[in-house]
This record gives structure tokens, C-alpha cells and sequence, in this order.
């Protein structure tokens, strides 16, 4: 087996687990060369845009009116401390319902790419203009001051092409930001001294995790430069979360800890990589 990254032939198995999705059994190879990790899409027939609609629409936490939230507030002011210019336009890949995108006021150009018809439905509706198709078939006929990709890569069937593709969408001087789950922080190293499974291994629906030596060089190769990167856990780490005044204390503390320069250290499994593009 072939890396589907860097198309090494110094891959490994690495674990064998069931789906979650279909109750089928994949093996997850590891790139001795790029040092990231992959499943084979191929290794049994489904349809990946069924289940990625499924997911969406199964999702019953999505509203059709938009609040503000303390993270896509975060996510922005980041943007904005980081973009050296004013900013005038940004590309959300993946976007959902549009909530990152509506926390940007004003004229600026504010566009989103979504596959699910249900969430970009929804985000048409808030007013924004969202391309209902995969990034690799769109033509588009200008770049972006900032272009997004929260938590797409993993899912995808060939991660290599979307960033090519989503490489060319940048402004110089622009930002790119990519977030992805990665297995090399301290979390997921416990859990595994533990012997207990990453939530995030759940082929078909995940099936790319990148290396940052890989995520980082690749673009470098690209004309891009790493600025910055955090790790925060996404929301998915809470052993308190049953119990209401524990809860609420445990949510407070997470929340000013991914504010804080401790986010600077690969404790957490979310990656949050912002580049700049300088060539």
C-alpha cells in the first residue's frame, strides 16, 4: 500500500478497528517517510456522499437562526490579529451553516463551500453565497484575502488534490488556515498508553490524518509559511460532562485555557495551522 500522501512505499498496518458507520473492519497504515496515517476508502464499497448527507441531517443541533458563539468570536479576532491587511474577502471550505463567516460585519466578500444540500440550505438562507459542491469543481475567478478549511481534510477521498486546489485560492500576503486531527499531541499519546481508542479513528467518515512535518513542508513547497498553530480539543474532551456544576466549571476552564499561549502546546487533538502566503 501506497502513502496516498507523499506516495512513499514505506507504509505500515497500524490498527485494525471496526467502523462505527458500517460495523465493517479497516486497517489504518502509517507512512514511515511523512509519518502520517490514512485508512483505504476503497476497502469497502460506500457511498461517501450518503453518509456525509446522513450525517448532516441526523444533526439535529443545527439552527436556522444564527447566535454568535465564543469560538467562531476566537477564531475571527485570530484572523484579524494575523491578516496584516484589512481584510476584504473570505472562502470558507466546508462551512456548514455559515456561522463562521456571519461573524465577519460589514461589506467584505464572504463566501462558503458546502456539499450537504441540507446545511447549505440553511446558510443561502442567512443571506450567504454558498457553492453547494466539492471545492475540486468549482471554477472560481478571483483569490481570497482568507481561505478556511475547519475539519475537512480528514474526510476526504483525496486529500492531495483539495489542497492543491485550495492552495491557489490565496491572496499573497493572505491566510490559510487548516484544522486538522492529529494523533502527535499528548492526548491521544495517553490514550493510547491506556489502550483506549481515539474518537477520531472512524473510518469511512474519517480517513486522512496528516503529519504536521508533512502538512507543514508541503505547503512551505507551496509559497506558504506557518505563522502559528494552537490545539485546543475541540469540544470532544470532557470527563465532567454529566455532571451539571462540574460541567460548567470544566467548560470555563477549557475555554479560557484555548484563549491562553498554553494552546501553543500539543496537548489537545484539534490542530489549528495558519499559514501565510508569501509567494
Amino acid at each position: 500500500m501506497k502513502c496516498k500522501f507523499c506516495n512513499s512505499e514505506q507504509t505500515k498496518e497500524f490498527l485494525h478497528l471496526t467502523s462505527p458507520h458500517n460495523r465493517q473492519i479497516y486497517i489504518l497504515y502509517e507512512c514511515q517517510n511523512c509519518l502520517s496515517r490514512f485508512f483505504d476508502i476503497n476497502q469497502h464499497h460506500i457511498s461517501i456522499e450518503e453518509l456525509y448527507e446522513e450525517i448532516a441531517t441526523d444533526n439535529s443541533n443545527l439552527s436556522r437562526r444564527f447566535s454568535p458563539t465564543p469560538y467562531w468570536e476566537q477564531q475571527k479576532r485570530i484572523v484579524l490579529e494575523l491578516l496584516k491587511t484589512p481584510l476584504t474577502s473570505i472562502l470558507d471550505v466546508g462551512c456548514r451553516t455559515g456561522d463562521f463567516l456571519l461573524h465577519f460585519k460589514g461589506d467584505h466578500i464572504k463566501e462558503g463551500i458546502e456539499i450537504s444540500n441540507y446545511c447549505s440550505e440553511i446558510a443561502q438562507q442567512r443571506g450567504l453565497n454558498v457553492y453547494n459542491d466539492s471545492l475540486e469543481n468549482i471554477k472560481f475567478d478571483k483569490k481570497y484575502d482568507v481561505v478556511s478549511a475547519f475539519a475537512i481534510i480528514e474526510h476526504l477521498i483525496d486529500p492531495i488534490q483539495f489542497l492543491d486546489k485550495l492552495k491557489s485560492l490565496v491572496n499573497i500576503g493572505g491566510l490559510l488556515i487548516v484544522l486538522i486531527p492529529t494523533f502527535e499531541c499528548l492526548k491521544v499519546k495517553v490514550l493510547t498508553k491506556l489502550n483506549i481508542g481515539w474518537h477520531m479513528y472512524r473510518p469511512p467518515e474519517h480517513l486522512n490524518f496528516f503529519s504536521e512535518k508533512f502538512l507543514d513542508s508541503y505547503l512551505r513547497a507551496n509559497g506558504y509559511r506557518l505563522i502559528r498553530r494552537n490545539y485546543t480539543s475541540g469540544g470532544m474532551f470532557n470527563p465532567v460532562r454529566k455532571i451539571p456544576i462540574l460541567n460548567s466549571i470544566f467548560n470555563r476552564v477549557m475555554f479560557y485555557f484555548n484563549k491562553s499561549r498554553l494552546n501553543r502546546l500539543p496537548i489537545f487533538d484539534h490542530s489549528y495551522s495558519y499559514y501565510q502566503k508569501i509567494e
